[in-house]
């Protein structure tokens, strides 16, 4: 079956995923499998939607307090409950019927209940409307956590302070890397609705981590967290109620503590923009010696050029001027000259 990807971090990225440590973008799900909606028309708000998009995206912003929350909608307006138990999405002001705590479900699920801290009841849906009436949440005030997408992602944990990437058996994930890069750094989340909205890690080599810390090639119960908000943090919770974390010298990904500490405690952080070049001339790629000059001339039809960024970078002593181009259509011919050495003519 395929999952949907899944993903939250704290550094830049574009519309979806552009997050900071403590601020989650988020869809709801309610019993019904119905996304909480915020309509363009009259900021009214229902668990209609059907599907993630624009209108289903919810901003959670730290509120100050210890899983306390405020949420904002595409419009940038906040859910909040007046003094009638009304649950409304009109003001750009938070105020503190906008603040709402995050309860966990304890059975693992990884449902949520959000209960509004001003009147003490929980958020939840009612046929065509929100309701806050609720002093103990039910079925009807439990959600389902989609973090909205981006395809790859850099997993950093808390506790070790290093990033994710694949052992060199190919069979483990170990976070003892400064710095990530690589394809054996990026990991996809994929949000499995149909498995109760939890997610699998699938890795480069495509494969998916196991709770024992193996990694294996299809989806099994034990391939499958929750996602839970820890004052900004993610932690991953398995169906037994373990926690993922990095254990031992080569501090492998695997489940163990039923308790979450700051080892148990990861971000999620936009992958940089990697690729690999190949002369048209050769067919050899493109790399970085010491003592040797690179020079990257890219022929491009100037009114297809829409922007353009060029950059300086000084590796091993090596003076590498490199121009980066953006287009909406496909450049003619990439070609590469090294000084000092044979030179070629460009491509006509």
């Amino acid at each position: 079956m395929n999952g949907h990807n899944g993903v939250n971090g704290h550094t830049n990225g574009d519309l979806i995923g552009a997050l900071t440590r403590s601020t989650w973008t988020i869809g709801l799900i309610n019993v019904q499998y119905r996304y909480l909606t915020a309509e363009t028309f009259g900021f009214k708000i229902n668990a209609n939607g059907a599907s993630l998009k624009k209108k289903q995206m919810w901003t959670l912003e730290p509120a100050g307090e210890t899983n306390i929350v405020y949420l904002r909608s595409h419009l940038s307006k906040y859910l909040a409950v007046d003094s009638f138990g009304n649950v409304t999405c009109e003001s750009e002001e938070r105020d503190p019927g906008s603040k709402f705590q995050i309860v966990v479900n304890d059975d693992a699920s990884g449902q949520w209940a959000l209960k509004n801290t001003a009147r003490g009841y929980y958020l939840g849906a009612s046929a065509d409307k929100l309701t806050c009436t609720a002093k103990v949440p039910s079925k009807a005030e439990y959600w389902l956590v989609h973090l909205a997408a981006r395809p790859q992602v850099n997993l950093r944990s808390v506790g070790r302070k290093r990033f994710a990437h694949l052992s060199e058996k190919l069979d483990e994930i170990h976070f003892d890397a400064n710095i990530p890069w690589g394809e054996d750094t990026l990991f996809t989340l994929e949000f499995r609705l149909e498995e109760g909205g939890r997610y699998a890690i699938h890795t480069c080599n495509n494969k998916y981590l196991s709770r024992e810390g193996k990694l294996v090639t299809s989806v099994t119960p034990n391939c499958l967290f929750s996602a839970e908000y820890h004052t900004g943090l993610l932690a991953l919770r398995d169906a037994a109620g373990g926690y993922l974390s990095p254990i031992g010298s080569k501090a492998v990904l695997k489940s163990r503590s039923q308790v979450v500490t700051k080892d148990e405690l990861f971000t999620l952080e936009d992958s940089l923009p990697q690729a690999s070049f190949i002369a048209a001339l050769n067919s050899r790629y493109v790399s970085v010696k010491q003592g040797c000059t690179l020079l990257y001339d890219t022929l491009i039809n100037s009114t297809l050029l829409y922007s353009a960024l060029v950059f300086n970078a000084l590796v091993c002593n090596t003076l590498l001027y490199s121009t980066l181009l953006y287009s909406t259509l496909i450049y003619n011919t990439l070609f590469i000259k090294i000084l000092g050495g044979d030179s070629h003519g460009a491509p006509n």
